[in-house]
């Protein structure tokens, strides 16, 4: 698996352009946040086919850019839970008011419920893991063949995500940290929504919020 992580907007979000192996073109994106200008020259420099974009949550910070990707790529596949859809197309839900931006973009082509427990696109094969608490649709990408884990905002090195906003849920947030990632192979190396990765071993020993 190849994973080139470009830092968007001014909430410093992390995108993930992730592709089977250096030499393939077609590629799933993480969370294209606001300003995807530098993500766009990556891609189209590498001349890298975007297949699908997968958000972990609803945010403004994580949705920015679908709209520019999918103006450049009009076949891409927009992927969300079932219960942050309507987050892309309502600019209050998605908290981009709040963030003096109006974001509204069109609805998903896949939404994800229960039903979904796993999703393959571009030669990549993830498990998906629903961990609602920072918003009611949050979710995490496991792929237990590279050992790598893409957490979205729930779980950071050495802290967790905020709950405080609408659809927040401290416990639910916790609850499924304990009861889905920690859980996991402790070399699992975690790719987090914002700031630098971790491993779910450093997690487990040295997060204050989650340690056990």
């Amino acid at each position: 698996m190849r994973i080139d992580v470009h830092v968007l907007g001014d909430f410093q979000a992390n995108c993930y352009c992730v592709r089977e192996n250096e030499t393939a073109r077609r590629c799933l994106l993480i969370d294209p946040g606001a300003n995807p200008e530098p993500l766009i020259r990556f891609l189209e420099s590498g001349s890298l086919l975007p297949a699908a974009i997968v958000l972990t949550h609803g945010h403004v910070d994580h949705i920015g850019g679908v709209e520019t990707v999918r103006q450049r790529w009009p076949n891409v596949k927009v992927v969300i839970h079932e219960a942050d859809a309507f987050m892309l197309t309502n600019p209050s839900a998605n908290l981009s008011i709040l963030a003096d931006t109006l974001v509204q973009t069109r609805p998903a082509e896949i939404t994800l419920g229960p039903q979904n427990q796993f999703f393959s696109e571009a030669g990549l094969r993830f498990q998906i893991l629903y961990t609602p608490g920072h918003t009611q649709g949050g979710i995490c990408l496991y792929s237990a063949k590279d050992a790598v884990l893409f957490a979205g905002d729930t779980l950071f090195a050495g802290s967790v995500g905020r709950t405080d906003l609408p659809g927040g849920d401290y416990e639910q947030l916790l609850s499924g940290i304990r009861d889905k990632l920690l859980i996991l192979p402790e070399q699992t190396k975690v790719y987090p929504g914002h700031g630098p990765a971790t491993t779910i071993r450093n997690e487990k020993k040295h997060n204050p919020f989650v340690r056990v």
